[in-house]
C-alpha cells in the first residue's frame, strides 16, 4: 500500500523542468554532490525516485493514465492486509493496465497540447499503428468500443470490490464512531434528565406555594395553624430532588390533617402496580461476514446466498403505547373486580402482535375461575380475540395474551440478521419467528424430527414453509441437506425448481423433481423409504446409531439430511388415501435416526387428514388461526389457534414442552425467494446428482390391477404397444409411455416393468433412460409371438 502511494503521488507531481535536471545524473549516482544539487533543484517532493518514476512512466510508457495501475497495485495491499483472497485484485490490476492502455491510446489519436503527457510514447505508438491499419476514425471506434465492453463486463466484479471495501472501511471505522455515537447520545439523555429534573423542582415549589395559600384560606384565624405539630418538625416534607414515579404517593402523615388523601387515591394505591417487562434485544450480525464460498465433493464451488438478497427491513421504532397498555390494565381489573378475582401483581410483555399480561392471583382465587372468564374479559376489552394461559409454565402467573392496537410485522431479513443465528451450531436450523418477549426463536429441525403444520386458508402456512426452507439456504450447503418436494396445488413451489442442480433429489424414472402429480407423489414417497433402508444398512455395516456419527466416522461417504415437504396433505389424502398414509408413517416413525424429516403442512385439519397415527409421529407442530375449537384440539390436543389474529401468528408446540408457544411468523415475499433461488441456480451445477434408489414394486391381488387392464397372460393389455413404441423410439421411460399412451404414472411404471422382465429394456439406471435391448421391429415381433 505504502508503493503504491509513493507511486500515485510521484506521478501526480510530474514537473516537466525535471527532465533537464535528470539528464545529466546517471540512475545509480544517488550520493554524489552533484545528485545532491540536483535533489534541491527538482520541484517533485518525491525525490529523486520520484522525478526519475514519474518521468518514465509519463514520458516513456503510458503518461497520465499509469495511475491507474497504481490504484489496482493500492487494492493490492489493501487486501493483503485484509488478508483476503488475491484473485480479485489481480483481476481488478489487469482491468486497470487494459484501460491505462486504452486511454493512452485514445490520448495518442488527439492533437492537443497537453495530449503528450496523458499518451507517453507507448500511447502515441498504438495510435499510429491504429489509425494507419484501421484509420482515424476506427480507431477510436475500435477503443472505445474495447473500453466500453470491458468495463461492462467487470462492472459486477468492480462493484463487488467496492462494497467489500466499503463494508471493511465501515468495519474499521464503526468502533470509534460508535463510541463517538454512544458519548453523544449519554450527553443528550443527561441534557434531558437536567431538564427534566428542573421541571420538577420548578413544578414541586409551586405546588408548594400552593398548598400554603390553601391552608391560609383554610384556616384565616389561626396564626399557628400547627401548633400540634412536633416541636422542630416541619409541616411540610422537603421536596426530593427527584421527580414522583407514576405509582409514588406522598405519605399520608407529611401532609396537615385537613388535607389527607381522598378515599378514592387510597383505593387507587390499592391497585397492583404495572411492571412493563423489556423485550429482548437481539444482537445484529452480518451474515455476508462468514465464510460464503465453500468446495462441495465433486470440488464445485458453492456460493451461500447473500443477505442483500432479502428486502431492507424499513425503521421501525420500538416506543410502547402507554396509554393503550394502561386502558387495557383498567378495563382488565375492572372486569376481574367484578367476579371478585383479586390480583397481586401485573407484568407486562409487549410483542410484534399481542400484549401478555402476567397476573399473580390472590392465594384463595382458583385458576378455573379465570380461564371461564375468557369470553367475557374479551368483550370488556372489545378484541378480536383473547387467550388465556392458565397457569403459565414456570411460573405463579396467570396469562392473558391482548391483540396490539398497532402490530409490527416481523420481516425475514430481521430474524436472520442476528448473532445467534449466525453463530448458531444446530444441525438444521430454522427460524420460526419473533416470541411475545420480541426473541428470535429459532428450532432444529433434526431434533424436532418432523413438523406438522395446519390452519385456515391464509393463514400464513406457505409463506411458513418459505421461511423454513430459506432458513436452510442460507445455514446449509448443498452437501449437507437435500430436499424433495411434493406440491399437489402445482404453484406454491414452483419457485425452487432453479434448486434442481443443487439442491433437489431425482427420482428414478421421473424427469420432473417438484412433484405435482398424486400417484407419482406416492412413488417419491416409497423412493424415500427405500433410500430409508439403504441407510439403516449402512449405519448396521458402520455400527454406528445416528447419522451425526456416520459422517463424523466416514466423512468422506458423508450422507446428507433429507428434508420431505408436502405443501398440502389433504388432497393427497383425498386422491391416493392409505397409499399415501402408509409410507408417510413409516417415515415418521423410523426415519429420524438416518437424517430425514418431514413437513407436512394442511390446510383442512380434520381427524380424516391428520388421523391419530400421524399425530402420534409428529409431536412438534405449528397452529396458525383456525376456525373453531374442534380444529384446534385436532391440531394441538388443546384450544387456543382460533383465537389467533391469522398473518403468521401461530402456535407452536415443541416435542419437550407441555404446552404450546405464540411467535409471531416472519414474512418472505415471492420477489425474496425467487431472489434467493436465481442467485443458487445461476451458480455452476453439481457433477454428481442425488438419485434416490428404485422401491421395491409390490404386487397385490396376484399381479392384477383393480381397472382389471392385464390380460390372462398377467401382462398389460397395453403392453405390446409400449413394446413397439419403445422399439422405434430406441428409448425407454416412464414418462414416453404416458405421453404417448395417455396412462397414469403407476400403469406405466408397471408396463415398463414388465418390459424388463420380457427382455425388452434393461434395468433402471437412476435418472437416465433405459436401454433397449431390441434393435428393430422384426426381432420385436418374434419376441412377442414366443411369449404368447
Amino acid at each position: 500500500m505504502l508503493v503504491a502511494l509513493f507511486f500515485i503521488g510521484a506521478l501526480l507531481s510530474f514537473h516537466p523542468e525535471d527532465e533537464s535536471l535528470l539528464a545529466a545524473l546517471a540512475w545509480n549516482d544517488i550520493s554524489s554532490s552533484v545528485a545532491k544539487e540536483v535533489a534541491g533543484s527538482i520541484g517533485n517532493p518525491f525525490g529523486l525516485l520520484g522525478a526519475r518514476l514519474s518521468a518514465f512512466f509519463i514520458r516513456s510508457f503510458f503518461g497520465y493514465p499509469a495511475i491507474l495501475p497504481g490504484i489496482a497495485l493500492l487494492f493490492w495491499g489493501w487486501s493483503l492486509f485484509r488478508q483476503k483472497s488475491l484473485k480479485p485484485a489481480l483481476l481488478f490490476f489487469l482491468y486497470m493496465l487494459f484501460m491505462a492502455i486504452d486511454l493512452a491510446a485514445m490520448f495518442g489519436l488527439t492533437s492537443m497540447e497537453f495530449s503528450d503527457y496523458l499518451a507517453g510514447t507507448i500511447g502515441r505508438m498504438l495510435a499510429a499503428m491504429l489509425s494507419t491499419l484501421i484509420g482515424y476514425t476506427g480507431a477510436w471506434v475500435l477503443l472505445a468500443a474495447a473500453g466500453v465492453i470491458t468495463t461492462f463486463y467487470m462492472s459486477r466484479g468492480i462493484g463487488a470490490m467496492f462494497s467489500e471495501i466499503s463494508r471493511s472501511v465501515r468495519q474499521t471505522l464503526g468502533r470509534p464512531l460508535g463510541i463517538f455515537a454512544e458519548w453523544r447520545k449519554s450527553r443528550r439523555l443527561k441534557r434531558a434528565e437536567r431538564a427534566r429534573l428542573k421541571d420538577a423542582r420548578q413544578q414541586q415549589r409551586e405546588e408548594k406555594k400552593r398548598l400554603k395559600r390553601e391552608r391560609q384560606i383554610i384556616s384565616p384565624q389561626s396564626p399557628e395553624p400547627h401548633e400540634s405539630a412536633e416541636p422542630g418538625s416541619d409541616p411540610y416534607p422537603a421536596f426530593r430532588d427527584e421527580p414522583l414515579l407514576f405509582d409514588e404517593q406522598l405519605p399520608v402523615e407529611s401532609a396537615p390533617p385537613h388535607l389527607v388523601a381522598p378515599v378514592k387515591q387510597e383505593s387507587a394505591a390499592g391497585e397492583p402496580e404495572m411492571t412493563i417487562s423489556a423485550g429482548v434485544q437481539e444482537k445484529e450480525a452480518d451474515l455476508d461476514e462468514r465464510r460464503l464460498k465453500v468446495k462441495t465433493k465433486d470440488r464445485e464451488p458453492y456460493r451461500f446466498p447473500s443477505i442483500d438478497l432479502l428486502e431492507r427491513v424499513p425503521d421501525d421504532d420500538n416506543r410502547i403505547d402507554e396509554h393503550h397498555l394502561t386502558e387495557s390494565k383498567r378495563k382488565l381489573l375492572e372486569k376481574l373486580n367484578i367476579y371478585k378475582i383479586d390480583v397481586v401483581r401485573i407484568s407486562t410483555t409487549v410483542g410484534p402482535r399481542v400484549t401478555l399480561f402476567e397476573m399473580e392471583l390472590a392465594p384463595d382465587v382458583k385458576v378455573s375461575r379465570v380461564k371461564s372468564l375468557e369470553n367475557d374479559l374479551a368483550m370488556a376489552l372489545a378484541a378480536r380475540g383473547i387467550r388465556i394461559i392458565a397457569p403459565i409454565p414456570g411460573k405463579n402467573a396467570v396469562g392473558v395474551e391482548i391483540p396490539n392496537g398497532k402490530p409490527k410485522t416481523v420481516w425475514l431479513r430481521s430474524v436472520l440478521q442476528v448473532e445467534k443465528f449466525k453463530n448458531s451450531t444446530l444441525t438444521l436450523p430454522i427460524v420460526l419467528g419473533k416470541t411475545i418477549a420480541n426473541e428470535v426463536f429459532i428450532a432444529d429441525l433434526a431434533t424436532m424430527p418432523h413438523l406438522l403444520i395446519a390452519g385456515a386458508t391464509g393463514a400464513g402456512k406457505s409463506v411458513c414453509i418459505n421461511v423454513i426452507i430459506s432458513s436452510l439456504l442460507y445455514a446449509c450447503s448443498p452437501d449437507k441437506v437435500k430436499f424433495v418436494m411434493i406440491d399437489p396445488k402445482r404453484v406454491e413451489l414452483f419457485h425452487y425448481q432453479q434448486l434442481r442442480n443443487h439442491f433437489l433429489v431425482r427420482f428414478p424414472g421421473i424427469e420432473e423433481q417438484i412433484i405435482t402429480d398424486p400417484q407419482k407423489a406416492v412413488y417419491a414417497l416409497k423412493c424415500v423409504v427405500k433410500e430409508m433402508e439403504l441407510r439403516y444398512e449402512s449405519l448396521e455395516k458402520a455400527g454406528v446409531r445416528n447419522i451425526a456419527d456416520y459422517n463424523r466416522r466416514l466423512p468422506e461417504e458423508a450422507i446428507p439430511y433429507l428434508v420431505v415437504v408436502i405443501d398440502e396433505l389433504a388432497d393427497l389424502m383425498i386422491t391416493a388415501g392409505r397409499e399415501v398414509e402408509e409410507p408417510i408413517i413409516r417415515i415418521a416413525q423410523l426415519a429420524r435416526a438416518v437424517g430425514i424429516h418431514l413437513i407436512v403442512a394442511t390446510q383442512r385439519p380434520s381427524v380424516d387428514v391428520i388421523t391419530g397415527i400421524i399425530k402420534a409421529n409428529f409431536p412438534s407442530r405449528i397452529a396458525f388461526q383456525v376456525a373453531s375449537r374442534v380444529d384446534s384440539r385436532t391440531i394441538l390436543d388443546g384450544s387456543g389457534a382460533e383465537q389467533l389474529l391469522g398473518n403468521g401468528d401461530m402456535l407452536y408446540q415443541p416435542s419437550d414442552q407441555p404446552k404450546a408457544m405464540r411467535i409471531q411468523g416472519p414474512f418472505v415475499s415471492s420477489g425474496e425467494v425467487e431472489s434467493i433461488t436465481t442467485f443458487i441456480g445461476a451458480q455452476n451445477a453439481l457433477k454428481n446428482m442425488f438419485v434416490l434408489p428404485v422401491p421395491d414394486q409390490q404386487q397385490k391381488n396376484n399381479g392384477s390391477s383393480p381397472g382389471g387392464m392385464q390380460d390372462r397372460d398377467g401382462r398389460d393389455s397395453m403392453f405390446e404397444d409400449a413394446a413397439r413404441l419403445v422399439v422405434m423410439h430406441q428409448q425407454a421411460s416412464v414418462s414416453l409411455l404416458q405421453r404417448r399412451l395417455r396412462l397414469g404414472f403407476s400403469r406405466a411404471a408397471r408396463v415398463m416393468d414388465q418390459l424388463e422382465y420380457s427382455g425388452i429394456v434393461g434395468e433402471a439406471d437412476g435418472s437416465k433412460p433405459r436401454e433397449v435391448l431390441v434393435n428393430n421391429e422384426d426381432s420385436l415381433e418374434l419376441l412377442l409371438r414366443n411369449l404368447e
